[in-house]
């Protein structure tokens, strides 16, 4: 209940736009029922404004709830993911992203350093028994098209927003401490040997 506390208190301004933005766009709709009755009589219409307004803003009002609760069980749910000893193990810190877009669901993900690369993990759909973890080492691809296919050719990468590997696991998978860590090791080398360049990342940022 903190937690889910703290997600409306951290998201206040973002729930009350949402909910802005939705009235306003089911308001007009609720006058559909007035004026196929009636037509574009005005006095019916302007009869009718209490109880659309009403109606909007409940529904509204159920929608923008019905998504902190969703978001509240998706955290939940990656955590329980992160708190497994192949997570525990790497020490990386938690980070939050998708705060304040009304688009952009709350998703937690998990960042750090194995070498001398970082990497970002994230979890896709952590309420399914079979989820993948994506695995996105931050480098450098600026002028480097040829390290980007190399990539994707031989190490089974793929390009959506970042590039990165998508891997299938279980949540039994994640007992095993060592199982991402010595991946991560291995990416590492790879990617020392391919020459790929770090990108700059202050960890002091990282403790905030």
């Amino acid at each position: 209940m903190k937690d889910l506390l703290n997600i409306i208190i951290a998201e206040r301004q973002t729930l009350l736009r949402g909910l802005t933005i939705l009235f306003l766009l089911v308001f007009p709709f609720t006058f559909l029922p007035t004026i196929i009755s009636n037509g574009w009589t005005l006095q019916p219409i302007i009869q009718r404004i209490p109880d659309s307004t009403l109606y909007a803003f409940g529904f509204s009002f159920i929608v923008v709830v019905a998504s902190v609760l969703h978001n509240y069980n998706n955290l939940v749910d990656r955590k329980r993911i992160f708190d497994k000893p192949a997570f525990k193990k790497l020490d990386f810190y938690g980070r939050l992203d998708g705060l304040g877009s009304i688009v952009s669901e709350l998703e937690t993900f998990l960042l750090g350093k194995i070498d001398k690369y970082y990497y970002r993990l994230n979890i896709i759909d952590p309420d399914l028994k079979k989820f993948k973890v994506e695995i996105i080492p931050l480098i450098d691809f600026t002028d480097n098209e040829e390290l980007k296919e190399i990539l994707k050719k031989e190490h089974n990468f793929r390009e959506d927003l970042l590039v990165g590997q998508l891997i299938n696991l279980t949540e039994q998978d994640l007992e095993n401490e060592n199982l991402l860590w010595d991946r991560l090791l291995n990416l590492d080398k790879i990617l020392t040997e391919l020459g790929a360049v770090e990108l700059d990342i202050n960890e002091d940022d990282l403790e905030d």
